[in-house]
């Protein structure tokens, strides 16, 4: 259920540019500054003190010392204003720098100059301190002295907050961990507003049906969103929700959850479920390798859309436990000149995204597939590089002809194959499970 949208409103009841220099002949390239004071109104808006109110509104206030940047087209901060008072109206102040120019517009953005939707806590109070995310535009009029064409400003929300309520369609679902994937759905923001599309993962401090998360698309039409969530007692469950979420508004959703059973020795090809506390899907890899389960997830992901932790060679290990390892240069690639004739890239895939998210799909049995998204990799541990035109997934096995390097599976949009890498740089893992 949708409710009314919530807009915040800045109110710029006082306006006072003060030029920090009298010289009134230097040239209009050289950095001036403007001490700004100003008077802030929000009312009951998303921003940083949330709190659930009647049905599904969300009452906020401004906190002492909350910050409202001000930014120029290209990202560059020229201000950050400040509460000075908490409470449902305040007064901002700050001092604006630089150089502009007539009917320049300067961004006013709410709490930070990026914004990132992963890593989330499923409460208000987390949202309010790291997601919450809201934009207005100030436009100049004169540049010496600094005016704007008007002495207000709105703050609109750039993101939706859903309170999703988590069942196994007759019980409650304790959330302790869940990731969530959908079409246009957006990780992260760049200063210079670019936006990263991707899943959004987060874990509770203390685990709840009912989970507060702010999700921001950039698309409006409707989509269906995929969770994986893991309850308090280490379960894993899957499911979907159709829906249709506009930025700036609130909702709530009741999202009906199906548990993955225990995969054994047993399961048929193409199963889904969970073995060594992972999720995983039990596929033939051919010849003397046979069945094997393949996690769901990356190492360190928490659904199968998200990257999850970049690991040296010689940390490729880390975390595996309970019978999951890192495969073998066979088990993921057997063949010559990139042409597969064994392990998992002679199983039949294809280059694409899914929920928005570039890899390659492998499809393991009819309607049942595993998706190893392409997150690049972390030269020498600094720069990740290749994040959404390739995956690099290290293998077990060192490269022969080199000890400074290994080998591992790359999937990008024209093949699934094995190549050799340098073991200090980072890369990402996919389990996989001998099913004994």
């Amino acid at each position: 259920m949708k409710t009314t949208i919530k807009t915040l409103c800045g109110l710029l009841a006082m306006l006072a540019f003060t030029a920090c220099s009298s010289n009134t002949d230097e040239a209009v390239n050289v950095p001036q500054f403007w001490h700004v004071t100003l008077t802030a109104s929000m009312g009951d808006t998303d921003t940083r003190a949330l709190n659930p109110g009647e049905g599904n509104a969300i009452i906020s206030s401004f906190a002492k010392d909350d910050e409202v940047k001000v930014l120029k087209s290209d990202g560059t901060l020229v201000c950050t204003l400040k509460a000075l008072t908490a409470g449902a109206s305040t007064t901002l102040e700050g001092t604006i720098s630089g150089t502009f120019s007539v009917n320049e517009e300067l961004t006013c953005r709410y709490r930070s100059e990026t914004a990132n939707y992963d890593n989330q806590n499923g409460t208000l109070a987390g949202i309010g301190a790291s997601q919450d995310y809201a934009e207005g535009t100030l436009t100049v009029s004169t540049t010496n002295p600094l005016a704007f064409t008007s002495n207000h400003v709105s703050l609109a929300a750039k993101q939706s907050i859903t309170k999703f309520s988590f069942t196994d369609g007759t019980n409650a679902v304790s959330v302790k961990t869940f990731g969530i994937a959908a079409i246009g759905l957006v990780q992260s923001i760049a200063t210079n507003a670019t936006e990263t599309v991707g899943a959004v993962t987060g874990t509770l401090t203390e685990a709840s049906a009912n989970v507060y998360v702010a999700l921001r698309n950039n698309t409006i039409e409707k989509q269906t969103y995929s969770f994986t969530v893991k309850d308090n007692a280490g379960n894993w469950y899957r499911g979907t929700k159709n829906a249709k979420l506009t930025n700036g508004k609130n909702y709530t959703a009741t999202v009906i959850l199906t548990k993955l059973e225990t995969l054994t020795s047993s399961s048929d090809v193409g199963t889904i479920g969970v073995i060594g506390g992972l999720p995983a899907i039990v596929v033939d890899l051919g010849g003397t390798i046979g069945k094997k389960a393949v996690a769901l997830m990356n190492t360190g992901a928490l659904c199968p859309e998200a990257y999850g932790e970049y690991l040296t060679f010689d940390n490729r290990a880390s975390g595996l436990s309970n019978g999951w390892y890192v495969p073998t240069k066979d088990e993921l690639f057997v063949g010559t000149n990139n042409e597969a004739t064994g392990g998992l890239a002679k199983i039949s895939n294809s280059w694409g995204t899914q929920n928005g998210v570039h890899g390659r799909t492998f499809t393991i049995s009819e309607g049942k597939t595993l998706f190893l998204p392409a997150g690049g990799y972390y030269e020498n541990g600094n720069n990740l590089l290749s994040v959404s035109t390739d995956g690099y997934y290290w293998s077990s096995d060192t490269d022969g002809n080199d000890s400074n390097k290994a080998i591992y599976f790359d999937v990008d949009n024209g093949v699934a194959a094995t190549f050799s890498q340098a073991k200090v740089d980072r890369l990402t893992v996919r389990p996989f499970h001998a099913l004994q």
